[in-house]
């Protein structure tokens, strides 16, 4: 951010030590030299022991992973299911605990001939054969180690050891175990966490174009890059003395001593190596020779620069007290404080996410106060059922029944409704003693449509991977007696459906407030790959509290998919919310999502769908040609700004519209 070379912190710092870089300018000048006949044997003896200390904690890391996996390996089950190769199921789920217990990364299994088995982060990795000396050291018996580049580039270390069965007195190799570990940033920083801040480290690969950079505590700018290749890095038959891994450079406009150590494969090839750092300027700090001289100078500069920065400090003080006290009154309750502030860096920032803040609230208030006005009316539930349960449809579906226990678990209280794919019920969690809420897959859907269980299946898949207070969660997905089903949150609230029924159009600070939140989890949805194809208000529910919740993703399917159940020219969703080319059983994308929530907003704001007609023929057509009357027609309260939005929601092609539900929500907060 441009702002950011405005700050408060970095105007004091600037000014502070420009003033303090005049004064012990020259003085330090006289003392580097001195300084500089002792600094390199000081930063040698760093290095060497930065060195040794890294390649000790590696060697442990590489023990400490050696030794976990040759005691998970001797586990009988495990050595039973590596020789049989048949129950490949199992054998993954023991491959995904090897991982957890050994502290990889991820853990592959190979059989006696070296072809994989199962790979604990890839369920359907390919059953190709692996070579190399890594596996190959480990089918002949011995635990074997080295260093190897993942396919994203990134350095791992890794270890594979034989998975033996007994066979008379001896043991037969029938496999073998390959654990990985990556050297990451994380990693980077442990290893420095006892060192001197002028000490640093940055591990690399070597790949086609030279060596990169994969973690650092120093950067991982062109700078280090050079740095790295200015090294004589030996080949396998070298034997380079350590002094001749050693170079000087200036990086910042600082100048540091790297000493580097070659990492290796299994077999000995040169992967990569680790750079150790050192700072050779912060040597001369030691040197004292003109201390006094340095203090005096020093504490005038230091002083004349504190009183500049306390000069510029009281500039920023005005506008951070307005901000305290409209901060007070948002705790108190009051949301109308007016932001009048004009500052630039981070003050500034944080007024302005204040003032949406604020907006957000008063939005918010303005829901709950809305709710609160019809709290006489009866409450919904938010199941993802067509219509509540009559009489008639008051039938068990595989024996759950109100009053019963579904699956050994789930104590079932009442049917909420029926749907397209099947029966929702209220029930406890016996296990969690959490109230939930089951859906099931009808068994006649099941028998007429061969692909109904892919349907349902890949709607928990791509249901749980959606975390977000405004969307329903999805717990799990089981079968018990035949009955395939789900279990979600239970949600208790009314339906945006609902209260539009009984209400009638909306407020305006309710519709912003209501437009935002489905916003927020559309974002999340889409990052995820995921469009929800059925966004309505009948798939949304308010909860007392105003936080809107958006379910149903039963119907929702990856973005980009190469194959699946959904085939092109197919038409999910609801007619009346659907986009143009939604309806046309095109390629759709987001923003067939973002053509829906303007049509909810449309609603919301006049009370009725954009487009209305009397049969679902005459209603596509429409759809495709008409354009829908401007909301502000209907509704004087809607402002120019916001009509302008909900139109340009419902433009016929896609790229009219807003791009992603983040650039939508923030076209909303700059009216609200």
């Amino acid at each position: 951010m441009a702002t950011r070379w405005f700050s408060l912190t970095t105007r004091i710092f600037t000014s502070t030590a420009a003033v303090v870089a005049a004064v012990l300018g020259v003085t330090l000048y006289f003392t580097s030299r001195e300084a500089a006949r002792t600094a390199d044997t000081t930063v040698d003896r760093a290095l060497s022991q930065a060195t040794d200390q890294i390649s000790t904690q590696l060697d442990s890391r590489r023990r400490a992973l050696q030794g976990t996996a040759e005691i998970f390996v001797k586990d009988p089950n495990y050595r039973a299911l590596v020789q049989s190769k048949t129950q490949l199921a199992d054998l993954l789920d023991q491959t995904v605990e090897a991982q957890q217990r050994i502290g990889a990364d991820w853990v592959q299994v190979t059989d006696a001939d070296g072809m994989l088995l199962a790979k604990s982060d890839e369920p359907g990795a390919p059953q190709d054969t692996l070579g190399g000396s890594l596996i190959g050291g480990a089918l002949s018996g011995e635990a074997t180690a080295g260093y190897g580049a993942s396919p994203e580039g990134g350095l791992l270390q890794t270890i594979a050891v034989p998975v033996t069965v007994p066979s008379g007195a001896t043991e037969t190799v029938v496999g073998a175990l390959m654990a990985v570990r990556s050297v990451d940033a994380t990693f980077a920083r442990s290893v420095m966490g006892a060192s001197p801040d002028s000490i640093n480290v940055a591990f690399f690969v070597i790949d086609e174009d030279g060596p990169r950079v994969v973690a650092s505590t120093i950067g991982t700018g062109p700078e280090i890059t050079t740095t790295i290749a200015e090294i004589h890095w030996p080949s396998e038959d070298d034997t380079v003395e350590a002094p001749q891994m050693r170079v000087r450079t200036r990086m910042a406009g600082i100048e540091y001593v790297a000493l580097g150590a070659p990492l290796r494969t299994a077999s000995g090839s040169l992967v990569g190596g680790l750079v150790v750092f050192r700072n050779r300027d912060v040597e001369f700090a030691a040197f004292r020779r003109l201390e006094r001289t340095i203090i005096l100078w020093g504490g005038l500069g230091l002083a004349f620069a504190g009183l500049l920065a306390l000069g510029i400090a009281r500039q920023i003080t005005k506008p951070v007290l307005q901000l305290v006290s409209a901060t007070r009154r948002a705790a108190d309750g009051d949301y109308s404080a007016d932001i009048n502030v004009k500052a630039s860096g981070e003050v500034g920032t944080l007024a302005d996410s204040f003032r949406a803040m604020l907006a957000d609230l008063r939005e918010k208030q303005a829901l709950v106060e809305f709710l609160s006005a019809g709290s006489a009316e009866a409450k919904t539930v938010a199941v993802n059922a067509a219509s509540a349960p009559t009489l008639a449809m008051n039938v068990h579906a595989g024996g759950i029944v109100p009053g019963s226990t579904f699956a050994l678990r789930y104590e079932v209280k009442e049917m909420l409704g029926v749907g397209g794919m099947g029966m929702v019920f209220r029930a406890v969690d016996t296990e969690l003693g959490e109230l939930i809420a089951i859906k099931t897959l009808k068994e006649d859907v099941l028998g007429e449509d061969s692909s109904a269980l892919e349907r349902f299946k890949s709607e928990i898949r791509l249901a749980r991977k959606i975390s977000h207070r405004n969307v329903v969660r999805t717990h799990d997905f089981g079968e018990s007696g035949g009955v395939y089903f789900i279990t979600m949150e239970y949600v208790e609230g009314r339906s945006l459906k609902d209260l539009i029924t009984s209400r009638g159009k909306l407020p305006v600070p309710v519709t912003l407030s209501v437009a935002k939140q489905l916003c927020r989890a559309l974002e999340i949805a889409h990052d995820e790959g995921v469009i929800h194809r059925d966004i309505k208000p009948q798939n949304m529910v308010v909860q007392a509290d105003g936080v809107l919740k958006v379910m149903d993703f039963g119907i929702a399917r990856l973005a980009k998919r190469k194959s699946g159940v959904t085939q092109q020219g197919m038409v999910v969703g609801t007619p009346e919310y659907m986009a143009p080319e939604q309806l046309l059983g095109d390629e759709i994308d987001a923003r067939a999502d973002i053509y829906a929530v303007g049509c909810v907003l449309y609603e919301c704001l006049t009370g009725k769908t954009p487009i209305t007609a009397d049969t679902p023929i005459t209603l596509i057509a429409k759809v495709l040609e008409d354009v829908p009357l401007d909301p502000r027609v209907v509704n004087a309260d809607v402002s120019a700004a916001l009509s302008a939005i909900v139109l340009s929601c419902l433009a016929k092609t896609a790229a009219e519209r807003p791009a992603s539900a983040l650039k939508l929500h923030d076209m909303l907060a700059a009216i609200g």
